[in-house]
């Protein structure tokens, strides 16, 4: 088994603010408000688990007091994306995959999740 390297804590993006993060464990507990976007779709089809396991994952993320940090944008300008908020999160049946939310209005997020990328530093918890 390959060991997953991390991010340096020097290099994490800013936290999320406890207002998005509140937003986000809302919404993953009301589905009408969490819709789930293309790779969501496709990893939960491929990891064999229903929507519900991958909004509760998040929710008890949330819950332990683990971290959510916002994006900064692909371009390598240190810019952050606009309300969209990442973290390595852990599935009940066990492997951490990589989530992403995109915080949109009337309390809307959309969720993307996929397994982490191979050879890419990931988030600290």
């Amino acid at each position: 088994m390959e060991k997953c390297q991390y991010i340096r804590e020097s290099d994490l993006p800013p936290l999320a603010s406890a207002e998005q993060i509140a937003q986000i464990r809302a919404a993953c507990d009301q589905r009408a408000m969490a819709e789930l976007g293309f790779s969501a779709k496709k990893s939960i089809a491929a990891w064999q688990i229903q929507e519900v396991q991958l909004r509760g994952a998040v929710i008890r993320h949330i819950n332990a007091g683990k971290r959510l940090f916002h994006k900064y944008k692909d371009d390598g300008s240190g810019k952050l994306l606009l309300n969209h908020v990442q973290a390595n999160v852990t599935l009940q049946s066990g492997p951490d995959i990589y989530v992403e939310a995109v915080l949109m209005q009337d309390a809307l997020i959309i969720l993307y999740a996929h397994d982490h990328t191979p050879g890419k530093f990931r988030l600290p918890q």
